[in-house]
């Protein structure tokens, strides 16, 4: 069962009430707040008892970093989500329907089963393919939301070929449920996927999608007790132990110096997840550019600022541009992303600076051999285009 709220997650065993009124670290060491030690721990009281914050709920860019700077092991973006859902909640606007359409779990409109109604018969009865549980098998690959949208190149890929794939169209992470602030969507999108992985006969779940990887394997047990009976693993140390292995081998290179951009769950997944990253650029011979911030202490593409002053787009135009302002200073004249997530909201701001954007894994897939006829790229049009008329839908009504 999951938890009832984002708070439970913050503080599970009692010690935060002494503990964040003296320390405030989390919030010094923020790369977006960068905070003072007296104004960091007012703001953690107000956070604390609930009250309105006079820069957290309007500057946070709601990734995990402040997590990672926590020395007594507590979760502060828990705390900040709980005070944001509290927000969302006593206005009276509440989530817009534009946000509510980018999440799965309120029936099957939304902009991912839209756009998957979009693709072709083929690529339908692909996904009709995946829904089935696959027989019993060491490894599993799972295929998240944005993974379905280019089925065919995943399901005739040549390295993934001897990996079961498992992606019903219902079944999803509740990453972006979570993330705007809607808990209960959250909660009841985690219950009808346990349902669905009933039954999954297997080891070791390889997620397609870092963002599933981190939910499946990190958010779900370590915030809210909800723990899968296999090991999760992300398809990037998935393809990194398979090239360090010998078994994985380069068949074409791909001599682009490139920016890499970290997601927000990077700091989550840890240090061998970004090794694996950087590793596989490198083999198949990228040249990695870091930014100032990275790793762990990366800047958010702005996809989630979305949810500062009432919903605001303008909110994540404004951190995207941050980011590709420090992808203009690192010298490199491209940017690479590994999340999905991160390509969708930074390919405008790219454009507009004459940075040409990567979806890498389609790309390092590519370098090992695979095709992808119809790529990301082409999907992102089409999600954006159905993005597009749902925000202005909302702001006729």
């Amino acid at each position: 069962m999951v938890s009832k709220s984002y708070i439970d997650a913050f503080d599970p065993e009692g010690k935060s009430e002494k503990l964040c009124k003296t320390c405030g670290i989390c919030l010094q060491k923020c790369p977006v707040m960068n905070m003072g030690k007296e104004e960091s721990l007012k703001e953690m009281s107000r956070l604390l008892n609930g009250e309105e914050t006079e820069r957290v709920l309007k500057e946070c860019t709601f990734c995990f970093n402040c997590n990672k700077y926590c020395p007594h092991g507590l979760k502060p973006y828990a705390l900040i989500m709980e005070r944001l859902a509290d927000q969302i909640k006593a206005s009276d606007k509440g989530i817009p329907p534009f946000i509510e359409y980018c999440c799965t779990g309120k029936g099957d409109t939304n902009v991912f089963w839209d756009v998957y109604k979009e693709e072709s018969d083929e690529e339908n009865q692909i996904l009709d393919k995946w829904s089935t549980l696959p027989p019993k098998s060491k490894e599993v690959l799972f295929i998240g939301c944005m993974g379905r949208e280019i089925p065919y190149g995943i399901e005739h890929s040549h390295v993934l070929k001897k990996l079961p794939k498992y992606a019903p169209r219902e079944a999803c992470c509740g990453e972006l449920s979570y993330r705007y602030g809607d808990y209960q969507t959250f909660s009841e999108t985690v219950e009808r996927t346990l349902k669905l992985f009933e039954g999954l006969n297997t080891e070791r779940l390889v997620c397609y999608c870092g963002s599933c990887a981190n939910y499946l394997g990190n958010m779900w047990p370590n915030y809210h007790a909800v723990k899968l009976p296999f090991e999760i693993i992300s398809i990037w140390e998935w393809l990194w132990d398979k090239v360090k292995s010998g078994e994985l081998k380069a068949q074409r290179k791909i001599p682009n110096k490139v920016a890499l951009t970290d997601s927000c769950y990077s700091s989550e997944l840890g240090d061998r997840f970004c090794k694996a990253v950087r590793g596989l650029h490198e083999a198949v011979g990228m040249e990695v550019v870091e930014l100032k911030n990275n790793r762990f202490d990366n800047l958010s593409c702005g996809a989630m600022s979305v949810v500062r002053n009432n919903f605001d787009v303008m909110e994540s135009v404004k951190e995207s541009k941050k980011k590709i302002n420090q992808v203009k200073e690192s010298g490199a004249s491209e940017v690479t992303c590994y999340c999905p997530g991160c390509y969708l909201q930074l390919r405008g701001t790219a454009k507009k600076n004459d940075i040409k954007i990567h979806y890498s894994l389609e790309e390092i897939l590519w370098a090992f051999g695979d095709e992808y006829p119809v790529p990301l790229a082409e999907r992102a049009k089409i999600q954006g285009r159905l993005f597009i008329e749902k925000l202005k839908e909302s702001a006729a009504s």
